[in-house]
């Protein structure tokens, strides 16, 4: 076979093998993206996270993170242009563009192995897409590594891909924007939905750990969540701004629904391994001062790995409670509590015998709250 024929030959599979690997860029890129808009701006009363396998894979903790977006841009969103800049590049077949997507896929490399760091020593947790995206970003660099010649980058190409990523990301912002202006108007459309949903009444039982204690109040919420669950912990910092806005008028009952199989019979896998321990020890500790102990306990979530939990059970004293079986008997019964709302995710709430999964925007939770307030005449 002719020299040139096997370098053609060798030159297409590279280009293939780079289409497809920009084409998984974009895709796992877009998912995000997606990812974070729905975690940020719910569209419904039901959650749509697909991405948590558990408490160390779990998009939302990433998503959630202070370097998932950039001033409300989604940091997935340069993965896709990226991605984008690459097929460009395998099209053009320039070499100035080639060098200059070189330098980027780089530049982007080093970020993946920043983020990368920061979310396995710092998150204490890896989001699985985003993971792909970092792998699939070092095999394109590989290729690139083999392929280019020169990493030194032409500025007016750069120019250029600066310029692309400035108008996405304000466009992308403007949408942001909207989106959050339109979160504060939709009040109807929340009760519209909220109203739809079926009345489920209350649980069997009545949990003795409150964030707030008004047994008569005009709005009743009891709530069904996890220490371990990254979106209940955006919900569990909602509390003290509810119960400061509704003091006096709201009860909110917490049951433990630990996403672990070592007390929750639902569950057929630990997807959560603390969760069962952080339920123990918030169960033993006095339910007077709950609204204490659930705040400091989901305060700490991002060092349940390192043992802050053992730590809190040893410096509270509670080691003979913990291990005490009826302390688990306790934790179980307040789990069965949940069987006939048909709980699939944490957190998952009532809210007047309605339920709602995920954690709402505090926009639309004080519609419906306000709302009911109002039909109660108080």
């Amino acid at each position: 076979m002719h020299k040139s024929t096997i370098y053609q030959d060798k030159l297409l599979n590279t280009t293939i093998i780079l289409s497809v690997l920009s084409i998984l860029m974009i895709g796992f890129s877009i998912y995000l993206t997606q990812h974070y808009f729905d975690l940020r701006f719910p569209t419904g009363l039901e959650s749509k996270s697909l991405c948590n396998v558990n408490q160390f894979f779990n998009c939302d903790k990433t998503t959630l993170s202070t370097f998932g977006n950039i001033a409300g841009v989604p940091i997935a969103l340069f993965g896709a242009l990226i991605g984008f800049f690459i097929l460009g590049g395998l099209l053009i077949k320039n070499e100035d563009y080639e060098r200059s997507i070189y330098f980027t896929i780089v530049v982007n490399f080093i970020g993946c192995v920043l983020l990368f760091s920061y979310s396995l020593f710092i998150l204490k947790g890896l989001c699985p897409f985003c993971t792909l995206y970092y792998i699939v970003s070092g095999l394109t660099l590989l290729f690139f590594y083999r392929k280019s010649k020169s990493i030194k980058p032409a500025a007016g190409y750069l120019a250029a891909f600066a310029l692309i990523v400035l108008v996405v990301s304000g466009l992308t912002k403007m949408n942001v924007d909207s989106k959050a202006k339109a979160q504060n108007d939709i009040a109807g459309d929340t009760l519209k939905q909220f109203y739809s949903l079926a009345n489920l009444g209350s649980p069997k039982i009545t949990s003795e750990f409150k964030i707030a204690a008004v047994p008569n109040a005009p709005i009743q919420m009891v709530i069904f969540s996890d220490f371990e669950c990254p979106a209940c912990k955006a919900l569990s910092e909602l509390m003290p701004q509810i119960a400061a806005r509704y003091v006096g008028k709201i009860d909110i009952q917490y049951f433990y629904y630990p996403l672990d199989n070592s007390c929750n019979p639902n569950m057929k896998n630990p997807l959560h391994q603390y969760a069962c321990k952080a339920a123990y020890a918030a169960s033993c500790m006095p339910p007077q001062n709950f609204a204490t102990t659930h705040d400091e306990i989901f305060q700490n979530q991002d060092k349940f790995e390192s043992g802050f939990l053992d730590q809190y059970i040893k410096s509270n004293k509670l080691e003979a409670c913990v291990a005490d079986p009826k302390t688990k008997e306790k934790v179980v019964a307040l789990i069965a509590a949940a069987d006939p709302f048909n709980i699939r995710s944490t957190p998952s709430y009532l809210i007047n015998g309605v339920k709602i999964e995920g954690a709402l925007p505090p926009a639309q939770l004080f519609a419906i709250m306000d709302e009911l307030l109002r039909k109660s005449g108080r």
